[in-house]
C-alpha cells in the first residue's frame, strides 16, 4: 500500500521517490473515495523524509503508446478532480521536493502548507513533455501568470519562501498543528456550501444560491 489513511490524514510512501504511477493513481483514487464517504477533512502529506513526491513515473511513461498516454492523463485528471470536489477542507503538507505531477496534485487541494525544506518545480518543458494531469489549467486559479511562467516555462525551482510570495503556498512553517486544529473545527455544512459556490459560475443567480443553500442545509445571508 502506497497510501496510509489514519482518520483525516493520508500519507504517501512508496518506499522510494513517491512516484505517481498508474497503480499509485488508482490507489489514491480509491483512498479519496473512502475519504468522501466518511471524512470531515483531508490532510495529505508524505511518509518519506524530506520528499513530497517526484511526479509521474517516467520509466512507466517511456513505454506508453498514444492510447496509454491518454489513459494515464485521464486517470490523473479524474483523481485530482475527485480531490478538488471533496465537500470538506483539503490541505497538502509539503515537506521536501514537489516536482512535476506532484505539483499538479497539490494544486487540486484547497490549501498548501510547506516546510522551509520544500521546493517546487515543473520540468516538463525541459523534458519535452506537457503535463496531462491538469496543472496547466489549475495554475490559473492559484498563480499569477508571471509565477506560472516561472514554473511551467522557465523551469525554475522555487523555494518555499518564493512559492509563498508567488501565492502557490499559503503557509511556511515547521509545524501546522494549530492551524489544522482550527480547520478541523470548521462547520462542515458551511464549508461544503462555500466550496459548492466557488465551483459554481459567477453568474449564478440569488435564487439559485438560495436553492443550493437550502439543499445543503446552510444559512446564507
Amino acid at each position: 500500500m502506497r497510501f496510509r489513511r489514519e482518520e483525516d490524514t493520508v500519507s504517501f510512501d512508496d518506499g522510494g521517490m513517491n512516484l505517481l504511477s498508474s497503480a499509485a493513481l488508482r490507489e489514491l483514487r480509491d483512498v479519496i473515495d473512502d475519504c468522501r464517504a466518511d471524512g470531515r477533512m483531508l490532510v495529505f502529506g508524505s511518509g518519506r523524509d524530506h520528499i513530497f513526491a517526484a511526479g509521474a513515473d517516467m520509466t512507466e511513461m517511456a513505454n506508453f503508446a498514444a492510447a496509454d498516454a491518454r489513459a494515464f492523463a485521464r486517470l490523473g485528471q479524474e483523481t485530482f478532480d475527485a480531490i478538488e470536489r471533496l465537500p470538506f477542507v483539503t490541505v497538502a503538507i509539503i515537506d521536501g521536493d514537489c516536482f512535476g505531477g506532484a505539483l499538479d496534485l497539490v494544486l487540486s487541494f484547497d490549501l498548501r502548507f510547506a516546510t522551509p525544506r520544500a521546493r517546487f518545480a515543473h520540468p516538463g518543458a525541459r523534458l519535452g513533455i506537457v503535463t496531462g494531469f491538469g496543472g496547466t489549467s489549475r495554475w490559473r486559479k492559484a498563480l499569477t501568470p508571471p509565477a506560472a511562467r516561472r514554473l511551467f516555462l522557465a523551469n525554475e525551482i522555487l523555494s518555499a519562501a518564493d512559492a509563498q510570495a508567488l501565492g502557490l503556498v499559503d503557509r511556511v512553517a515547521e509545524s501546522f498543528d494549530d492551524e489544522l486544529a482550527r480547520l478541523a473545527a470548521l462547520d462542515p455544512t458551511t464549508t461544503r456550501f462555500v466550496k459548492e459556490l466557488a465551483r459554481a459560475s459567477d453568474r449564478i443567480s440569488p435564487s439559485q444560491v438560495a436553492l443550493l443553500g437550502g439543499r445543503l442545509g446552510a444559512i446564507y445571508f
